[in-house]
């Protein structure tokens, strides 16, 4: 029945000639109860409408979703709602404080000389507005280096134009990032113009690195302005006129949302989560809309199906994770004394987009166990393990906690092109790529709540600081866990 239903789902879907051609575990009968349950999880995955009916009331009734913001809560409100009507009688909200609040204003730009031409500019998250309108001269310093030490003592009150496109490589981006704002604050810079890695014009929102302040305005530029600022820079002094009016409120608190399928033995636990908080300049469909949607559904499918597993498996929906990962921090601090019995932990936050596997941040200690474990997932092309490593979403607080921790990995297709911009739009998502994760995240969770054995235990701290080095995440590690007791 196992076989005869992923076949029937791959069919249906249309789904693409390399899934079609993945063989089903050979030496897996469908007569046990793990794997009839396996294919009814699949079976209801595809079937059903309802992730995506969430994503279209999360998106066009709510929209964007900045940490601390009025948005935010009443996405806590809905995800709780939806859990409770499921039946999850256990679904619960979780508080924490956040060190700052911020609200996004409206960002205006333009060159007032040598000609006058409007900017497309947009503001990062947690960072300061200008003191009203202001005139600036324009510097541009290029991409950062030790050949530009000297340049510092030309940018005091000046808007600086800065090279830093990610280049797919975020989680060094994100540290260069913030130490060249630090650096450009202290020499009195007037504001930091990070180019736009978008196409057509778009630019870019984001705050990892700046929260819980940043030390000037730090604003996104189109690539095309940019260029056209320098085309004018070669000539002669440029003067632009900015005025950001974002504001920082004090303290504020945020909330995650909770809920638990309890295991027949409820001494070890399985997460899977997603985070809900997402820019305002679109829908923050994509990220992490999607992902919410999913894992949201999949829990409604162990709920629907009165699946039990063996061990509990735990849905958690993090706020806070635009910022610093607050949410999934504050959730570690919380739960701290249950770390040792998590069997493992599940993130989405890569987007609707075809599957590829899990990435294992570096762990090849779980690897061999791994790979057994994620086999039921061959058939949906979703089975690959992957030792890539980064602090690119919630995974790097369970990475920091030596946690054994999975994200999902994806073809990434246009993923980059959307991210943080005006087009992460509901229309824009692939439902049958949220009904293909859905199964996913529910299979494989399912399997390891399930499994005689973990696939591996939790680091002691040392172990936690050689896996950094090894990675090459410590230099990152070192900035975002600077205030904190190091493990």
């Amino acid at each position: 029945m196992g076989r005869s239903i992923y076949a029937f789902i791959l069919l249906a879907l249309g789904a693409a000639p390399a899934w079609a051609q993945i063989a089903t575990p050979s030496a897996r009968a469908v007569s046990s109860p793990g794997d009839e349950n396996v294919a009814r999880i699949v079976g209801y995955s595809f079937m059903r409408d309802d992730g995506m009916k969430f994503l279209e009331t999360l998106t066009d009734t709510i929209g964007g979703r900045i940490t601390g913001s009025p948005e935010s809560r009443a996405t806590a409100e809905l995800i709780l709602a939806n859990l409770k009507e499921a039946g999850f009688a256990n679904a619960h909200f979780e508080e924490y404080e956040l060190s700052s609040t911020w609200r996004h204003g409206a960002a205006a730009g333009e060159v007032i000389g040598p000609v006058r031409r409007a900017l497309y500019i947009g503001s990062y998250g947690w960072v300061p507005g200008t003191p009203g309108p202001i005139e600036v001269p324009v510097v541009d310093f290029g991409p950062p280096g030790e050949e530009h030490s000297g340049a510092f003592g030309r940018v005091k009150g000046a808007a600086v134009i800065v090279d830093l496109r990610s280049n797919g490589s975020s989680t060094g981006y994100v540290g260069s990032r913030a130490v060249l704002a630090q650096q450009l604050g202290k020499a009195g810079a007037a504001a930091m113009f990070i180019v736009s890695d978008k196409p057509d014009r778009m630019v870019y929102t984001s705050a990892f690195g700046f929260y819980p302040r940043a030390p000037l305005p730090v604003i996104s530029i189109a690539s095309e302005d940019a260029a056209f600022l320098r085309r004018l820079l070669a000539k002669g002094p440029v003067e632009v006129r900015l005025d950001v009016q974002n504001t920082f409120g004090g303290r504020g608190s945020e909330r995650n949302v909770v809920a638990d399928v309890e295991g027949s033995d409820p001494s070890e636990v399985v997460l899977v989560c997603a985070h809900f908080d997402a820019w305002d300049p679109a829908q923050g469909a994509n990220d992490n809309g999607a992902g919410v949607a999913v894992i949201l559904e999949a829990a409604r499918i162990f709920k629907l199906l009165g699946i039990q597993p063996k061990h509990t498996i735990r849905f958690v929906f993090f706020s806070g994770e635009e910022q610093l990962s607050n949410g999934s921090r504050a959730y570690i601090e919380r739960h701290k004394a249950e770390l040792d019995n998590t069997r493992a932990v599940f993130n989405i936050d890569s987007g609707a987009h075809p599957p590829l596997g899990f990435q294992i941040h570096g762990r090849k200690d779980n690897e061999a166990e791994s790979k057994i474990l994620l086999k039921p997932l061959a058939p949906l092309g979703a089975d690959g393990v992957f030792l890539d490593a980064d602090f690119d979403s919630d995974q790097e607080t369970f990475i920091v906690a030596g946690v054994p921790i999975y994200s999902l990995k994806v073809e990434p297709q246009d993923y980059d092109v959307r991210h943080h911009t005006i087009v992460d739009t509901y229309e824009r998502v692939d439902a049958r790529m949220v009904k293909l994760e859905t199964a996913i995240m529910a299979v494989a969770a399912y399997s390891f709540a399930n499994a005689e054995h973990r696939p591996g235990r939790r680091l002691s701290p040392p172990e936690v600081q050689e896996l950094l080095k090894r990675t090459g995440l410590e230099p990152l590690y070192k900035l975002e866990y600077a205030d904190e007791n190091q493990p």
